[in-house]
């Protein structure tokens, strides 16, 4: 099958379950809530996508994918990445009964990108897909009530782009980003925000602040910044922004899966399906 085919319509059903779909820089979460399963795998490939009922690459009907079909939370490679999400799937949901995916995406995308991505995922799918911007499905996943209609900083660290945004009332207000290359050093597993990364999200947030109404300005600097994002245990990084921003940082409950876990919740709930985007 081409990597940009749909799946038939034999292979889903129209009354399947919703499946969650989050294309990190360096990992590919899927979440199918109906049936208890979350996949986590790398985004990062070496070689040819082997999708199961598919021949070997070696026949000639495939081709190798890039290194990362997704940059900094973009889709850079389309049929790569639909052939990457199409494998993460089928570990979901072997079936692959979708009735529909949602799919995070960063508040910043253009709509080009937002198209590219949507795209990629329908034709892994073969099955409607809508959208939900990253930082307000982190924030759901972290356990903020999408009712609450105090303003809510949130800072999702990503591998290579970061999202500052208000969240505030199951909607995301605003939001900047900073796309970046992490930086590894010799003999250490997790890379780290390159120093001139951490100096702009400090002004970010605060330029967010300033954009905010007068009388919601207090509430949200009272709520602090809540990190999520799988950067979000980068060592000393608390500690670094709480004196750069003044003001109380918190790390959602593993942070690397607050996206996934929000978007699977807005599979389950009326309320929060309904913050999605066609």
């Amino acid at each position: 099958m081409p990597a940009t085919a749909a799946v038939t319509a034999a292979a889903a059903a129209p009354d399947g379950p919703r499946a969650a779909l989050d294309l990190g820089s360096s990992r590919i979460r899927a979440s199918v809530p109906a049936l208890d399963v979350i996949v986590d795998r790398p985004s990062a490939v070496g070689g040819p996508l082997r999708i199961p009922g598919e021949p070997p690459a070696g026949r000639r009907r495939g081709r190798p994918a890039p290194a990362r079909p997704i940059e900094h939370g973009i889709v850079t490679d389309a049929a790569a990445c639909a052939r990457l999400a199409r494998l993460t799937l089928l570990e979901a949901d072997p079936g692959l009964r979708l009735r529909q995916v949602l799919l995070a995406v960063p508040a910043a995308a253009s709509g080009p990108q937002l198209r590219r991505a949507a795209d990629a995922v329908r034709a892994a799918a073969g099955r409607p897909v809508r959208t939900m911007e990253a930082p307000l499905a982190a924030a759901i996943g972290a356990g903020i009530d999408i009712a609450d209609p105090r303003p809510r900083l949130i800072l999702d660290i990503g591998a290579g782009i970061v999202e500052a945004a208000v969240v505030m009332r199951g909607r995301v207000h605003s939001a900047r980003s900073v796309q970046y290359v992490p930086e590894r050093q010799v003999g250490r597993g997790a890379p780290r925000l390159p120093a001139h990364v951490r100096e702009r999200l400090a002004a970010d947030v605060h330029h967010l602040l300033a954009g905010l109404p007068a009388p919601l300005r207090r509430p949200a600097r009272d709520g602090g910044v809540l990190l999520t994002g799988g950067g979000a245990r980068l060592p000393s990084l608390p500690g670094r922004l709480t004196a750069e921003m003044s003001l109380t940082i918190t790390i959602a409950p593993d942070p690397a899966r607050a996206t996934i876990r929000g978007l699977g919740h807005a599979c389950r709930s009326p309320g929060a399906w309904a913050l999605t985007r066609a």
